[in-house]
């Protein structure tokens, strides 16, 4: 009987037609009236059972664990135990297909993507759910995937710093390559292109006799070998250069130059970082910031993977505002103070445009009599590119983001002392600066001490957590997606207590990483927090970076609407929301928070 069954639904399509007609013929349809038991502890059940009408709700003695609506399948684990752990009962009267244990069992050894659906990790059905909908498409995840190898690169064409500029010149043309390497006075290798050569000669007026040695060193850029041409794209795109050298252990296995990248990489998002760096007037840098957005519609319909693209989008936003920092701040004053970026922006994962959060360092006894008007202009500014005034006003214009460097340290300590739910926040804050301009090297003493300082604080950590487990995640009494009409929240009961909570315990943990699954993956290396148990909450927060950004770009909506999604992306979500719930509670436990 094939009647009502849908084999569209994951992970019934990747059945072949032989496995297809078995289970049909094997199918049978079950009728339970509200109050009536399914399935009892200890039982040996009949099958799987898929909910056509109606909810089955799960339970122990103790406590409900969850119910089962429509095209949901209980109970899963017992057709791997033998038996099953919990009662089920319907609440209403409830339609069910159910599939024989014997016929679910072989389906699982026949089909081993079959059975991976049902006992893979959260992680693992992420993977495969995306790896699902790029299917048939023309996007660019071959790119991501990309690794450098050797015919990617430009064979390394070494000389002595003793070398005349005009034997270098030769020997590039006998090789055919537009660069080379020599040895810089310290040791250290440097690269010199056909344009280093030529302006040597013609703006430096050295003689064709000079060697290599008089050239002004330029520091190599490079990745190893193996590397992602992704990671390559976007260290040419961060220091705006055309080639990077590549590593294989301690030696040079060639070049790679900007053309190979862009043959595989077509989305011209270089291209778009090089206008931002020629942008010398108002609307010029208007005109980019307005194709920011069109390149982030265009990769996101791609298909490029959502991680990807944030960091990718989070690099030009972090270029676009410097620039918009060169403009109008006098270059007498730019590299003397240290523009920070904080919220997502400071961690890099604001792919849509949002509020202004930023803040300036000065060195102490700065004197700059236009400071208020510069600053207050550089905000306008950044209105004008797309980014709205901070409704707390977390912003430069604001003279309370703006210190010197003892005034921050001294604020900081204060801070500390006080600790009102004001400070809380502003610490928090501040831990997710990121240095974009100036001199960045005046942020390192101020985060070092907010780390040693609250490190040594776990009555002020665990205030701070306690933000972390204070939202409710979306989801129902019974363990379903919450059905609010206006969508579901994910920021609030999703993204905020991963991003929070792992701050906080990054803070007790002196982690100096701002991005979250960077502060994920150094607590699993330190062994706070297990493997597996930090691949859930990565891939929990991938999820909802994603599924935002699917609605931010469809409905102009940072609410996610649960009806619009796949039946993949309902179960993921689910299973995501969970974890968050977990990980509420095990920071509840560590912190030792009272409810």
């Amino acid at each position: 009987m094939t009647t009502l069954f849908n084999f569209a639904r994951p992970p019934f399509d990747c059945l072949d037609e032989a496995a297809r007609q078995r289970l049909g013929q094997s199918l049978s349809i079950c009728y339970f009236r509200a109050g009536q038991t399914v399935l009892s502890p200890g039982e040996t059940p009949p099958g799987l059972y898929l909910v056509i009408k109606g909810v089955v709700e799960e339970s122990s003695p103790h406590q409900p664990f969850g119910d089962y609506g429509i095209d949901d399948l209980f109970d899963v684990r017992a057709q791997f135990d033998g038996h099953c752990r919990h009662r089920f009962d319907a609440l209403e009267d409830t339609l069910c297909q159910l599939i024989p244990r014997a016929v679910f069992q072989g389906l699982c050894t026949d089909n081993p993507d079959f059975a991976r659906y049902f006992t893979a990790t959260l992680s693992e059905r992420q993977r495969e759910q995306e790896r699902r909908s790029q299917l048939g498409q023309q996007n660019l995840a071959e790119f991501i995937l990309t690794r450098i190898d050797p015919h990617h690169l430009q064979p390394a064409l070494q000389l002595d710093r003793h070398t005349s500029l005009l034997a270098a010149t030769e020997a590039m043309a006998a090789r055919g390559t537009d660069c080379l390497l020599y040895p810089a006075s310290d040791g250290s290798l440097s690269l010199a292109t056909r344009k280093t050569l030529l302006h040597a000669l013609t703006l430096s007026g050295l003689p064709l006799s000079a060697p290599l040695s008089l050239l002004t060193p330029a520091p190599l850029i490079g990745l190893p070998l193996g590397g992602y041409l992704f990671d390559a794209l976007l260290l040419m795109t961060r220091h705006r250069i055309k080639r990077l050298v590549v590593w294989q252990g301690q030696e040079v296995a060639g070049v790679l130059h900007l053309t190979q990248v862009l043959s595989l990489f077509s989305a011209h998002s270089h291209v778009l970082t090089l206008r931002i760096a020629r942008a010398d007037n108002l609307a010029a840098l208007e005109a980019v910031a307005r194709e920011q957005q069109q390149l982030t519609r265009a990769l996101h319909a791609q298909g490029i993977h959502t991680l990807f693209l944030m960091r990718l989008i989070a690099t030009i936003n972090e270029q676009l505002i410097a620039k918009a920092f060169t403009l109008v701040i006098p270059p007498e004053v730019q590299d003397k103070v240290c523009l920070l970026m904080l919220g997502s922006e400071g961690r890099g994962e604001q792919i849509q445009k949002t509020d202004q959060d930023n803040a300036l360092i000065l060195p102490d006894g700065l004197h700059w009599p236009s400071q208020q008007g510069d600053l207050a202009n550089f905000s306008a500014l950044l209105e004008r590119l797309g980014y709205p005034p901070c409704p707390g006003r977390v912003m430069v214009s604001n003279p309370q983001w703006v210190k010197e460097e003892t005034q921050w340290q001294q604020a900081l300590e204060q801070a500390c002392l006080n600790a009102s739910e004001g400070d809380l926040l502003w610490l928090a804050t501040l831990a997710d600066a990121q240095a974009i301009a100036g001199d960045r090297a005046l942020l390192a003493p101020i985060a070092r001490q907010l780390r040693m300082r609250l490190g040594d604080r776990p009555d002020l950590l665990a205030e701070m957590a306690r933000a972390a487990v204070a939202f409710h995640t979306p989801l129902t009494l019974f363990g379903r997606l919450a059905q609010a009409p206006e969508g579901l929240d994910l920021k609030r009961g999703g993204l905020f207590p991963l991003v929070h909570g792992l701050r906080v315990l990054a803070l007790e943990a002196d982690i100096l990483e701002t991005p979250t699954l960077g502060r994920l993956e150094a607590l699993v290396a330190q062994g706070r927090l297990s493997q597996d148990y930090g691949a859930n909450l990565a891939e929990a927060f991938r999820l909802f970076i994603r599924l935002r950004l699917g609605g931010q770009l469809k409905a102009g909506d940072n609410r996610v609407r649960v009806d619009a999604l796949s039946h993949g992306d309902r179960d993921l979500l689910r299973h995501a929301l969970h974890q968050v719930k977990k990980f509420q509670q095990w920071l509840s436990i560590h912190f030792r928070l009272r409810q």
